[in-house]
């Protein structure tokens, strides 16, 4: 009995995985539907910072506390992966761009072709562009940067339409920006931290709730540049008939 239990078990864990990887065409479009989800920061305009305020850990971005402090990276071993750098002026180590505001500028793919290598505008941000990253399973279904998807979480109803941005190297979750958890109110969970001198307190994102997600998705929907995130509402409806 345990043991045909068991296999029953893994049986229904195979057929869940092997149907959050499978296509379904319908009158709307082709949707896949997923429950294992993971929290995308980058491009956020308030994501790392050189004494740790950001809304995600510097350590998230591949900064440790000296080189956040020092803005100095070295041009090896791909430090400070997740912030746009450039080279210091006697070219031997990289120094990240800083926004007016302090803030490291974090990249995501390129999103605004039309903005300067240090301009947070050339990257989607995390916090208003609700995204999806670009994993191999996405890529072999024809996606590129600048397609449409249109969301519905089948848990509570919501339903929201977002732009594939960004990239992942593997396909264990779907991973998608904080402006996306927000417009279809999954829950996200926080931590509070310490900025490096211990004079701020810091509200940092940390997680999100796995979810039922519909994802119908437009291969060819995009032009490869960015959208504005009423222009993604305003596609993703007008894909989906709405």
């Amino acid at each position: 009995m345990k043991i045909a239990l068991l296999l029953n078990c893994l049986l229904l864990l195979f057929v869940c995985k092997l149907y959050a990887q499978t296509t379904t065409t319908t009158a709307s479009g082709k949707f896949v539907l997923t429950t294992k989800l993971a929290l995308d920061l980058d491009g956020a305009k308030h994501a790392y910072h050189p004494n740790n305020e950001g809304i995600d850990n510097n350590l998230n971005g591949g900064i440790s506390q000296a080189e956040a402090t020092q803005n100095h990276f070295a041009k090896t071993g791909n430090r400070g992966y997740g912030i746009a750098k450039k080279l210091s002026a006697d070219k031997s180590f990289y120094e990240g761009y800083i926004t007016p505001e302090g803030y490291f500028v974090s990249q995501t793919t390129v999103y605004n072709k039309t903005k300067a290598e240090g301009d947070p505008d050339r990257y989607a941000d995390a916090e208003t562009v609700p995204y999806i990253a670009i994993s191999p399973g996405w890529k072999q279904k024809g996606i590129k940067l600048g397609d449409i998807a249109y969301v519905i979480n089948v848990d509570n109803g919501k339903e929201f339409a977002a732009i594939f941005a960004d990239a992942r190297n593997n396909d264990n979750e779907i991973e998608i920006s904080l402006a996306l958890a927000n417009g279809l109110e999954i829950p996200v969970s926080t931590k509070m931290g310490k900025s490096y001198d211990g004079t701020k307190t810091i509200k940092r994102y940390v997680g999100i709730k796995n979810s039922r997600l519909k994802i119908f998705y437009f291969v060819r929907s995009g032009d490869g540049t960015g959208k504005t995130p009423e222009e993604i509402q305003t596609l993703g409806k007008k894909l989906m008939g709405k």
